[in-house]
């Protein structure tokens, strides 16, 4: 029985060509965009929002303006439609309209009634919007990203002394404690450590050992030597390994196999862990079997005669 793959050809090949081509760019900038919206979101835009707050919602911050040229009591950011209404009908009954010098005089003694150390727009009528947009001229979004930065370098530098690291053991317990959060937190933590740290775990090396079933093979890590009482009981000579799963190679299992059946692999751990996280899509080029091999190899097992019943000897 042969297997035959078939390839495409004509305008079906030049189309998969091109998707093969340009899906491993259109999917890194899809995963770009995704952090940078996350990180926009989350870090930067409340960073942002607080900083802008902090210049238009209270008078130290209208000092500042001032300082940037901004004065947000002037006509330009008055919002009409939000004055009470017998401002409103001031200004419409003067021939000056919001000129009027009785209409600046009674909008003065609102404004000033409304002076506190917090500054509401909304009773100062003014134009939120209007008075964002020059203030960002002034002050641009991309200050949120540097201090972004600077927060997550002054956490790094808090988190590596004695007590920012007891701090973050307290927030880990707590974190542990509440219902919901305890079933996502640890693996969510688990995962970014395991991208992100440095210190990762460390293997020794990669090897294969059979795994579910003798003829199968698993991918694994040697981690550690043995147990003296597995060794003692078993009367062999075993190992550690630490065997992955796909699509997430930080859980799996940890195994004691006989160092008899351990076979070492010419492959490095980075290269390992590719192939367990795409269930073995990327394989290292040096170590990949071509596809016709693959398929010779399929159809010769498949062409194997059935093995005849056994015999027993009277």
């Amino acid at each position: 029985m042969e297997l035959e793959s078939k390839k495409p050809s004509g305008v079906t090949a030049f189309f998969f060509r091109g998707v093969v081509t340009l899906l491993p760019v259109v999917l890194t900038l899809v995963v770009f965009g995704l952090l940078f919206q996350m990180v926009n979101r989350y870090v930067t835009g409340p960073i942002n929002a607080a900083i802008y707050w902090s210049l238009e919602g209270n008078a130290l911050g209208w000092k500042a303006l001032e300082v940037l040229g901004i004065d947000p009591l002037s006509s330009e950011y008055l919002a009409t439609e939000l004055l009470p209404l017998d401002l409103q009908s001031l200004a419409t009954t003067s021939p000056e309209g919001f000129q009027d010098r009785r209409f600046q005089e009674a909008l003065s003694l609102h404004r000033h009634a409304h002076l506190g150390f917090l500054r509401d727009p909304d009773e100062l009528a003014l134009r939120a919007e209007r008075l964002r947009d020059d203030v960002k001229q002034r002050v641009h979004p991309l200050i949120g990203v540097v201090l972004s930065l600077l927060l997550v370098l002054w956490l790094g530098w808090l988190v590596g002394g004695f007590v920012g690291r007891r701090f973050m053991q307290h927030v880990d317990r707590t974190m542990t404690l509440i219902p919901v959060v305890k079933s996502v937190y640890p693996y969510s933590k688990q995962l970014v450590q395991f991208f992100f740290e440095k210190k990762k775990i460390e293997f020794d090396k990669v090897v294969a050992v059979p795994y579910p079933t003798p003829g199968s093979w698993g991918l694994a890590f040697i981690t550690n030597g043995s147990l003296r009482s597995l060794d003692r009981v078993t009367g062999k000579e075993l190992v550690c390994v630490f065997l992955p799963t796909s699509p997430m190679p930080m859980t799996g299992y940890t195994m004691f196999v006989e160092t008899a059946l351990v076979l070492p692999l010419p492959i490095t751990i980075d290269e390992a862990v590719r192939i367990v996280m795409t269930g073995g899509v990327l394989l290292p080029e040096l170590e990949r079997v071509p596809r016709e091999l693959a398929n010779a190899a399929a159809a010769g097992s498949a062409s194997f005669p059935a093995s005849e019943p056994r015999k027993d000897s009277a």
